[in-house]
């Protein structure tokens, strides 16, 4: 007996269904391989297998197995889980590093802006959009409540007398005229330390033109926070602050935090969390904050 035409039909399209989906599922793979090919060939990234995740609540620690070692980093809050394929800048690595909310010590560990997976970056953000997404991110390098003489976000600054570290007594009132960028620092505080290069390089490019930057340590000890200023070789203004002034009143409850303040002293925007300062998205989102254009 022939084979009816119905099956000669039903074979000849599951043999095609066959070709196609062979085709989609290797073209998937082309892709993928394609983007492990481009992290595991830049320099500047490091890339490999995630074999432990630690969640804070405010960072995601991941441990990276990489072809020759285990590395550690440590980035915004981000679903990971052992097993994904990760790739993170080497930009921003800190030796000695110790962590007070997972209390132990990493010879070495990469701070980073962003996660890359075969997917592309992990928290993608038009520069409109960055600082207000990257607000969500909140350190927990210290753990205090938020004080009572907090000036939230839409207040002005009370003027108040700032002890110059590298630099001269000034006043809150004596910096009014300009859009004013502060960062609140300490020198134990790891995403602080590996900030504050790419703060400089923004200082170099902008403060004292466009706007104004200083910084402000709330170290316990003056020697520390003189030693740390002088160790980074920062050139802008940093101040050092006395018995939680300034802490409460910014609203320091957890640092690295900066705060965008504009020309009259009101304050705009508060960003917790370590970020690439000197970066063009986050260089376009101060920009839009102050009303003024810093990418030309």
């Amino acid at each position: 007996m022939k084979p009816s035409t119905h099956f000669f039909k039903t074979l000849l399209a599951c043999f095609f269904l066959h070709i196609i989906h062979s085709i989609i599922i290797n073209t998937a793979m082309a892709v993928e391989n394609n983007s492990i090919e481009v992290l595991q060939n830049d320099p500047s990234k490091i890339y490999g297998k995630v074999v432990d995740v630690i969640n804070t609540g405010s960072f995601t620690y991941i441990e990276v197995e990489t072809n020759n070692d285990k590395v550690w980093a440590a980035g915004p809050v981000t679903p990971i889980q052992n097993g994904d394929m990760i790739g993170f800048s080497t930009v921003m690595p800190m030796p000695n590093f110790h962590s007070k909310s997972l209390a132990r010590d990493f010879s070495i560990i990469y701070f980073t802006n962003v996660y890359m997976t075969d997917k592309g970056a992990s928290t993608a953000a038009s520069a409109k959009d960055k600082i207000k997404q990257q607000k969500i991110f909140h350190p927990n390098n210290t753990n205090k409540s938020k004080g009572s003489g907090e000036v939230d976000i839409g207040g002005y600054l009370r003027e108040v007398t700032l002890d110059g570290l590298n630099g001269e007594t000034k006043t809150f009132s004596a910096l009014k005229g300009k859009p004013l960028l502060i960062n609140i620092w300490a020198s134990w505080c790891g995403p602080c330390r590996a900030e504050m290069g790419s703060l400089e390089l923004l200082s170099q490019r902008y403060n004292g033109k466009n706007f104004n930057i200083i910084g402000i340590s709330t170290d316990d000890y003056r020697d520390n926070a003189l030693s740390f200023v002088k160790q980074t070789k920062i050139t802008f203004d940093n101040f050092l602050d006395h018995k939680l002034l300034l802490e409460n009143m910014l609203g320091a409850q957890t640092i690295p935090l900066t705060l965008l303040v504009d020309a009259d002293g009101r304050i705009l925007e508060k960003i917790r969390g370590a970020r690439d300062w000197n970066s063009l998205e986050n260089i376009a989102s101060i920009g839009e904050v102050f009303n003024i254009n810093l990418i030309r």
